[in-house]
């Protein structure tokens, strides 16, 4: 979302930017991977590269079999027999990369010697990167470490596990509580999958939704019964097939009354801040986003609010990721937002106070308990007011807030100014928190701003019956 944001700001259409990205896979193996939040509460699947700079208590690397990770095989980026590479001479790392000059060559089998050397260099920097980038993955396991191969892949026939498996293997005895989880026997004759292959549909196409979706059918293309018709073709009917159709009629009728009636809605185990605006601004309204979410768009003013955080993240030298929360949260302060050109939310921002300070954290991203409800968010900025009291600072684009519009605002830094008390171990009390409305260069501080007790509270509103 970043980078698209950032491109879409320079005039790029969807068209350019879909065949940049192509050009960016194709050429540079994809973009820059981005900051992952490590998550406590669920099972994470991602790359190695966009492992780096974190960790987990237990690491799964599965895959360990030979030509797939370590990944040396057929297929390589050597320029010279891959035309799709691009030659050493011309990349910006060339200094890092083996070298051939063709000048030194004077015969055929010299040539040949040269290349075959230069392949041979090329295979082992292939394969330190590949170790490199085996040591990324093992070094993110804090507690315990899980390595797997298969006998089979997509192929017929059987792979061997590769060499960095047999390492992990051979070192079993001297790894404290290392041990075989299981040591299967390869099976004769070609792959199992490529005989019996196991297929399935997703989303899942049960008999349930089959057959519904027939009655269904039936029922878009008939005239419509009035429920007194109804009641006496079930009554007087003995044809086993219309028994059959009108007995499914009548479970879709008791479905469509059961979502009529009241129902209890339970909160997730997850929110983002933006959430908690909703909770406290329309209970009902979340309830039934809940129950039946849906797509939100993104208007001009969020997009417009977006630009402008880039713009400041690039001024603070910390550029991050715009969150999916900041770019749909539009519901509430649309019609309190004005269409600020992004030079003069730049130049109004640069002529206020806050140009001048120094924040001591940007783009502070944070996941915190609040009661059994994990709420994630991200503080715009974080300054240092005295040597041991701080300030939690959340730009806005849109125009000032008072009365209800802002208390309910102000459970946004009601919540971050929490998180950031328990992140950094600063009492509650030595942290403020300000919106700074930057179009009208206005800094407010709302009082009386909620509590971590009240924060409970407010997330106890859920269940909800509607």
């Amino acid at each position: 979302m970043d980078e698209a944001a950032r491109f879409q700001k320079n005039g790029g259409s969807l068209f350019n930017f879909l065949q940049w990205l192509k050009i960016a896979q194709d050429a540079e193996g994809g973009l820059k991977p981005a900051e992952v939040d490590v998550r406590s509460d669920a099972v994470q699947i991602l790359t190695i590269h966009a492992a780096k700079g974190a960790e987990w208590d237990y690491v799964a690397i599965p895959g360990l079999a030979e030509r797939n990770f370590p990944n040396i095989g057929k297929k390589s980026d050597n320029w010279i027999t891959n035309a799709g590479s691009i030659p050493v001479s011309m990349r910006g790392d060339y200094q890092q990369l083996p070298s051939i000059n063709f000048d030194n060559f004077s015969t055929n089998k010299n040539l040949k010697d040269g290349i075959e050397s230069f392949s041979d260099q090329w295979k082992s920097r292939k394969a330190m990167e590949e170790m490199r980038l085996a040591y990324v993955a093992i070094t993110r396991a804090k507690q315990g470490l899980i390595c797997t191969t298969s006998h089979f892949r997509t192929g017929e026939n059987a792979v061997p596990p590769s060499r960095l498996f047999q390492l992990f293997a051979n070192a079993l005895g001297s790894i404290p509580g290392g041990k075989v989880i299981a040591d299967e026997v390869i099976p004769d004759g070609i792959n199992p999958m490529k005989e019996n292959p196991i297929t399935a549909f997703w989303p899942s196409q049960s008999k349930e939704v089959t057959k519904l979706r027939e009655v269904a059918s039936v029922v878009e293309v008939s005239e419509p019964f009035t429920k007194n018709e109804v009641e006496q073709i079930i009554k007087s009917s003995a044809d086993e097939e219309k028994v059959s159709l009108l007995t499914d009629l009548g479970m879709i009728i008791n479905e469509i009354q059961s979502k009529s009636s009241k129902q209890n809605i339970v909160l997730p185990t997850r929110l983002s801040v933006s959430t908690l605006l909703y909770l406290a601004n329309d209970p009902q309204e979340l309830a039934l986003r809940l129950r039946r979410p849906m797509p939100n768009h993104i208007d001009k003013y969020a997009r417009r609010g977006t630009e402008f955080h880039l713009w400041l993240e690039n001024h603070f030298k910390h550029p991050s990721l715009i969150s999916m929360d900041d770019l749909f949260n539009n519901d509430l302060s649309s019609d309190l937002m004005q269409d600020a050109p992004l030079d003069k939310l730049q130049n109004a921002w640069l002529g206020s106070d806050w140009a001048n300070r120094e924040p001591v954290a940007v783009e502070v991203g944070f996941e915190t308990m609040i009661d059994t409800t994990l709420i994630r968010g991200r503080i715009d900025a974080v300054y240092q007011t005295t040597t041991d009291h701080y300030e939690v600072v959340d730009w806005k684009t849109g125009k000032v807030k008072s009365g209800q519009d802002l208390q309910t605002a102000a459970i946004q830094l009601a919540m971050y100014r929490l998180a950031y008390s328990k992140l950094k171990s600063v009492p509650i009390e030595n942290i403020s928190a300000a919106f700074h409305y930057v179009i009208d260069n206005e800094t407010v501080r709302p009082a009386d701003i909620l509590n971590e007790s009240e924060l409970i509270g407010l997330v106890s509103k859920i269940p909800i019956q509607i």
